[in-house]
């Protein structure tokens, strides 16, 4: 997780660093608590990643920005392919990351879950091909 805040931050800029060590341990130790609570649930694991990350301003900067791609990451990994872009997110995860926060966990779930395609492929590599091949055709229609 160090490397990828590390990566956003070179891409997209921001400060480097790491404010609290201890608190993303707890985190990441939260996060295995929650994934034997719900087996299988990858829209739940990305909901308590997404509200884990955005909440709790464990990095200098871009603590929203990791947030969603931690989440965007673990859930395309569990077969759930969080079709947002983050410039169409930033809205909603700054309303998860206000101080008292209005929005509830299952909000958070909810918006995931409408943002989401769940993949049945068996073979993860036939979906990312799929989906690479979707992102280069549409690239090329809007640069031609």
């Amino acid at each position: 997780m160090l490397k990828i805040h590390e990566q956003i931050i070179r891409i997209s800029g921001g400060e480097q660093g790491v404010r609290d060590e201890g608190g993303i341990y707890f985190s990441i130790y939260s996060i295995l608590n929650h994934t034997n609570k719900k087996p299988g649930d990858t829209i739940s694991l990305g909901a308590f990643i997404l509200n884990e990350f955005a909440r709790k301003h464990h990095f200098s900067d871009g603590n929203k920005r990791s947030a969603f791609v931690f989440a965007k990451t673990f859930m395309l990994i569990n077969k759930c392919h969080l079709q947002v872009e983050y410039g169409d997110a930033v809205d909603f995860i700054i309303k998860v990351a206000e101080y008292k926060s209005k929005i509830s966990f299952d909000e958070i779930k909810n918006w995931l879950r409408e943002n989401c395609e769940v993949f049945k492929e068996k073979d993860m590599e036939t979906y990312i091909n799929k989906m690479f091949v979707s992102l280069v055709i549409r690239e090329n229609n809007n640069g031609s």
